[in-house]
């Protein structure tokens, strides 16, 4: 279903007795509450949980020596192969990393370490750059690796996309389509 389908759902569903809509762009008056309703249903839907499979992705980013902190921005969606745009969390548990001149085959899992502990460990005096073992969510939402990359290496793990906004009429949600009618529900519970 996509947002126009989803909107006139809701209307057939509700107990209002007008027509339409035809688009959900540029509604005004009652219309435009239906076209709320789903679209705050929506977003509510997304963000109720943390752990919807369908808003995980994978990442990528190659790392540029003694730079250890690096935003959502700076990386790669697998599928897209565009950087991240919509950004939730992290998957602390599914970071990895190898020396990019060595290639996959080394490839070795990173340890995650809360931000306190990394903060006492990697943040005070002098370090020296090396081989990334650990890694961290420091307050930006950057993660950040310890120590510091001594070279180029590939990291990569697992991330939760950041809501998705339906506004025009052919708008899919990316929630597995037998999901769709839960969108219109959430609408009918606010009308």
């Amino acid at each position: 279903m996509n947002f126009l389908q989803i909107v006139q759902a809701l209307r057939r569903e509700s107990t209002d007795s007008g027509a339409g809509p035809t688009t959900v762009v540029s509604q005004t008056g009652e219309l435009a509450r239906f076209v709320a309703w789903c679209a705050d249903g929506y977003q509510a839907l997304q963000i109720e949980r943390d752990d919807w499979l369908w808003l995980r992705k994978s990442f990528y980013v190659d790392t540029v020596a003694s730079d250890g902190a690096y935003l959502y921005s700076d990386c790669t969606d697998t599928v897209t192969l565009a950087a991240i745009a919509r950004f939730a969390r992290w998957y602390p548990d599914c970071f990895k990393a190898y020396l990019s001149s060595t290639g996959v085959g080394a490839e070795y899992p990173l340890i995650w370490l809360e931000w306190e502990r990394f903060r006492r460990t990697y943040r005070y005096g002098t370090q020296t750059d090396g081989q990334p073992v650990h890694v961290s969510m420091d307050p930006t939402q950057a993660f950040v690796l310890g120590p510091k990359p001594d070279a180029v290496y590939r990291v990569s793990g697992d991330y939760q996309k950041g809501p998705q906004v339906l506004a025009l009429d052919a708008d899919e949600p990316e929630m597995p389509l037998r999901f769709h009618p839960l969108i219109w529900l959430e609408g009918l519970s606010r009308y």
